[in-house]
């Protein structure tokens, strides 16, 4: 996987994460958590998506080497439910150790 990919997806992590626990401690629902965690993962992903691919079309477009690298540029929205899935774990395990925020 290109370090560009790996890099956009990591921040989109960390967002998605610091935005959904702020979510959490204000409103106290697991479930507005999550879905602001995965409107965020596709905000930022989507937007990548498209920006990499009008940036260079060519140098994103069906790469045949590493893990992941077969689908291009189309990995990054291949990691939308993939990043919600960790972070549902992240706010399950928030919720349940009872951590304050």
């Amino acid at each position: 996987m290109n370090i560009v990919f790996f890099c956009i997806i990591l921040v989109s992590f960390f967002a998605s994460t610091i935005s959904s626990l702020w979510i959490l401690k204000r409103k106290e629902n697991k479930w507005s958590a999550l879905a602001v965690a995965f409107i965020v993962n596709s905000l930022i992903l989507s937007i990548a998506t498209m920006f990499l691919y009008k940036t260079d079309s060519q140098m994103f477009h069906k790469q045949m080497e590493g893990l992941f690298a077969s689908l291009g540029v189309l990995v990054l929205v291949f990691f939308i439910p993939i990043i919600t899935w960790i972070n549902y774990f992240i706010i399950m395990g928030v919720k349940k150790k009872g951590v304050r925020l």
